[in-house]
């Protein structure tokens, strides 16, 4: 099992190093967490490196994602140099903390290194007027080579099944959606399992999988086998 999407290191909202997150992955079964640095920002250096340093140390357990804010002068050079040469295998974009617009022409230029090296970005969405989920989608539509991931949204997940390149993760997973049989309009396929950890909670996350009465093939796929296609992982 792979845990998508999870923070480390310490911020206003939270902390977590990493020995508490690799004794809580061995105690529940899981053997990789795609780890990326906690909001808020505007400056993410000293997360970031502490992030690539911890991938470093458990090469098998955590998957690095490069957290960027692209308002900063010379951070498409930054994020470069992080995909080809620091071992991050993803970009996180954050349009709410940040203070810009899903689809500001700032993000472009990050979007193209994604594009050029073939990475996925995650980008933070919701009900803020800065990133609705719609607003992802139709930026997602603007780069069809680049995947997407963003966050579930029980109002308006359709809009993200439509797009062959976004991806949804599951927090709060939609428990009681799938138990009443909604399996092909949530598109299984397209579901990456995540738990926002330690702002969210990774066992109420996995108690939430086990009453949703999926059969294995299906947890299969959210539990790492959509994430694979996306992020190289060992």
């Amino acid at each position: 099992m792979i845990d998508g999407h999870a923070f480390l290191g310490k911020s206003i909202y939270m902390e977590q190093s990493s020995g508490d997150l690799i004794s809580k992955m061995d105690r529940l079964g899981l053997k990789a967490t795609v780890v990326i640095a906690p909001p808020p920002g505007p400056f993410y250096e000293d997360a970031n490196n502490l992030i690539r340093e911890r991938a470093i140390e458990f090469p098998d357990r955590l998957i690095p994602i490069f957290r960027t804010n692209p308002h900063l002068d010379g951070e498409s050079e930054r994020v470069r140099i992080a995909l080809t040469d620091q071992g991050f295998r993803g970009i996180q974009l954050d349009p709410k903390n940040d203070g810009y617009g899903v689809g500001d022409k700032i993000m472009n230029p990050i979007i193209q290194i994604a594009k050029d090296l073939g990475i996925p970005v995650y980008i933070h969405s919701g009900d803020s007027i800065f990133c609705p989920i719609n607003a992802v989608a139709d930026y997602a539509s603007r780069f069809e080579k680049v995947n997407f991931i963003t966050n579930f949204s029980q109002r308006d997940y359709k809009v993200a099944m439509n797009k062959n390149n976004l991806y949804l993760m599951t927090r709060p997973f939609p428990t009681l959606m799938l138990k009443r049989g909604k399996t092909i309009s949530l598109d299984i396929d397209k579901l990456i399992f995540t738990s926002d950890a330690p702002i969210g909670n990774l066992e109420l996350e996995l108690k939430k999988v086990e009453l949703s009465g999926l059969e294995q093939e299906a947890k299969d796929k959210i539990f790492g086998g959509n994430l694979k296609r996306l992020i190289k992982i060992h």
